[in-house]
C-alpha cells in the first residue's frame, strides 16, 4: 500500500511510538538506505492493528528485585 519494503514496514511498526527505537542491521550501503526509508513511513491505525494481531507481544518480563 505504501510502496515500502517489508524491512521498512517492520522498522516503522517497531518504532511507531515515541521513546522506542531499533538498531537494525545493515550489511551494505543499499541495506542501510532501505532501513533509512522507514523513517518517512507512517502506518495507519488499521495497519498497526493488523500487524499487532499477526505478531502479538509475548509475555512481559517478570519483575526481578535487585539483590
Amino acid at each position: 500500500a505504501h510502496g515500502a519494503t517489508a524491512r521498512q514496514v517492520a522498522l516503522a511498526f517497531l518504532t511507531r511510538e515515541d521513546g522506542l527505537f531499533a538498531i537494525p542491521k545493515a550489511s551494505s550501503p543499499a541495506h542501510a538506505g532501505d532501513n533509512a526509508g522507514a523513517g518517512d513511513l507512517r502506518l495507519s491505525e488499521a495497519e498497526i492493528a493488523r500487524l499487532d494481531a499477526a505478531f502479538p507481544l509475548g509475555p512481559q518480563p517478570s519483575f526481578l528485585p535487585m539483590i
